[in-house]
């Protein structure tokens, strides 16, 4: 027995080596995404176990070679229990003994010696070593092959969108567009270095051209394509671990709902006039708070969340397939994958920002002077049932989230600076309050929102009249999640969806611009109302298709409009990863 003692740490030395060679391999495949290099490593894996194999078939041949010689030693014991009378009862000794398998009811076992033990036990640990290698291997692979989705390496996340609409739309001239554009492409890059600190950079393309939406904008009309930084920001700290936090960068500045992210921001295709209107990116410095910080506790378990199935289109396209002759793969699809929920935030929070201004001719606005600051409350509940028994409510879970963001200036937005460049040394900055509600009932989820000036703009435009405004918008918005559940965290982000939304703006009727040739031109203009009904479908994974109609009225010729009304209808194709 002696002999088995350096074959099995032979074994293990084997053993040891092949899972640091493995480990060793499949880090360099997964850094440098070299899989010639991890399908070796998994060859090399299967000889090593074809190995142990034969070498456990060879020890468990001798064990049962070594097996019948020592029953052979306790033969006399068996013949004489065979020669007891039927009424006699075997020795206690031999009457504990088990019956080995395969042997007769009546034969009984002999008794294991030391070194059969010792044999067994090595036989076992051999075993234990195999299978706990191969959940080492499959752990090791599974966490190689998962960096192959939207992980770049242990520090980079990639994401984006595609999104191209099509429509029909009417200006307030009453010309009909028709066209095919592609709305939005971006790279979406999340790095977190460590727990402390994040970084978020998004990359945009940019056509510098009118939107087929709604071309109000004659100072876009650069065809200059171009890939511009739309935002950079880096975070540092966590609110679920303490409640301050700063952020610099290039952002989209808290007034109003939105977020820079028109997918994430709205269930339409258009947006609402107020995100339209004053949605405000600059280069600022900020800090911010959220409070309580939540108690300490062990991370929360994965839960496997029923997706939302596509009710309209999907089904029907499948339907159509099969009856083309098209035949589904028979290899099941992948399970669902179980998902960490996102912890409660702190019902309290705000933020407050120090942006710079672009300077403009005739002021000077130092950094300092331009600000902005956000004060909100959200919080959430179930009812006090489990998510499993509100199946048929319509309004369990719910959720609440209202905010109210005063900034320095509405003219920063995008769109008044741009549209009111000219005017803006006559009246300088112009603060402005915005107040927004969000509340998720059930299936329903309901926005409104208001964003106003709150001081008026006085100038004279290039037709020599004299201006005095005040902009502002509002937005009541209402969208229905079908085939919703209540593990849906998003209404309208999986399954099928429809949504209906209102806005109205106030004193942006667009004031006369003279441009260096000498022609006219209305600018800083908006509808006075809009209406969109949108319905929409995931009907791949990532993918989605929506339908909208829209229509809009533009200020009467009193205010310096047209009377008008015009109408759209789009399409548009969205992929995210």
């Amino acid at each position: 027995m002696r002999n088995f003692v350096p074959v099995e740490r032979a074994v293990m030395a084997a053993l040891l080596s092949t899972a640091v060679f493995l480990n060793a391999s499949l880090a360099r495949a997964a850094s440098d995404k070299d899989v010639d290099a991890l399908v070796q490593a998994v060859k090399k894996l299967q000889a090593e176990n074809r190995n142990l194999a034969k070498r456990l078939s060879t020890l468990e041949a001798e064990k049962g070679a070594r097996r019948p010689a020592a029953s052979s030693t306790r033969a006399p014991p068996a013949i004489a229990q065979q020669k007891t009378e039927p009424e006699a009862q075997p020795p206690p000794a031999v009457a504990q003994q088990k019956t080995e398998p395969g042997a007769s009811p009546g034969t009984q076992a002999p008794p294991k010696t030391a070194n059969s033990r010792d044999l067994e036990q090595r036989v076992s640990n051999l075993e234990t070593a195999k299978t706990a290698q191969e959940s080492a291997v499959r752990t090791i692979i599974q966490d190689t092959l998962s960096k192959t989705g939207p992980k770049i390496n242990e520090f980079v996340s990639l994401g984006g969108a595609i999104e191209v609409t099509a429509g029909r739309n009417s200006d307030f001239s009453g010309q009909k567009i028709d066209s095919v554009q592609l709305s939005t492409a971006e790279l979406d890059f999340d790095v977190k270095m460590g727990e402390w600190a994040s970084g978020s950079l998004i990359i945009q393309y940019d056509t510098a051209s009118n939107n087929i939406l709604f071309p109000t904008s004659p100072s876009f009309g650069s065809t200059v394509d171009r890939f511009i930084v739309d935002r950079a920001a880096v975070t540092i700290g966590d609110v679920q671990r303490f409640p301050i936090f700063a952020k610099v960068g290039r952002d989209v500045l808290p007034f109003g709902t939105g977020t820079g992210i028109h997918r994430a921001d709205v269930l339409s295709i258009e947006n609402p006039l107020t995100i339209e209107v004053f949605e405000t990116r600059r280069n600022s410095v900020g800090f911010g708070f959220a409070l309580p910080t939540p108690p300490a506790g062990p991370p929360l378990p994965g839960v496997v969340i029923p997706p939302v199935r596509p009710l309209v289109l999907a089904p029907a396209v499948s339907s159509l397939a099969r009856y083309l002759g098209y035949r589904p793969s028979l290899i099941p699809p992948h399970a669902p994958t179980p998902v960490v929920p996102t912890p409660e935030p702190p019902p309290f929070y705000g933020v407050f920002d120090v942006y710079d201004a672009n300077t403009v001719s005739g002021i000077n606005r130092r950094f300092g002077t331009s600000y902005n600051a956000r004060l909100g409350y959200q919080t959430a509940g179930h009812c006090g049932q489990p998510l499993d028994q509100l199946k048929d409510s319509l309004h369990c879970p719910w959720s609440v989230d209202f905010s109210v963001d005063y900034i320095s200036s509405v003219f920063d937005s995008l769109f008044l600076e741009s549209e009111y460049n000219p005017f803006m040394s006559q009246f300088g900055q112009i603060p402005g309050i915005a107040a927004d509600l969000k509340l998720s009932l059930g299936p329903f989820l309901f926005i409104s929102e208001y964003n106003t000036a709150l001081a008026k703009a006085n100038f004279v435009d290039d037709a020599a009249r004299n201006v005095h405004i005040a902009p502002a918008a509002w937005q009541v918005a209402l969208g229905y999640q079908l085939g919703w559940n209540p593990w849906v965290e998003t209404i309208g982000g999986q399954g099928t969806y429809l949504s209906v939304g209102y806005s109205q703006s106030k004193d942006l009727a667009g004031v006369t611009l003279t441009s260096a040739t000498g022609g006219s031109t209305r600018v800083g203009f908006v509808p006075q109302s809009r209406l969109a009904l949108t319905a929409g479908e995931w009907v791949l994974e990532g993918t989605r298709i929506g339908l909208e109609y829209s229509h809009n009225w533009d200020y009467s010729s009193a205010k310096g409009g047209t009377g008008r009304q015009a109408d759209g209808i789009f399409a548009q194709l969205t992929y995210t990863w």
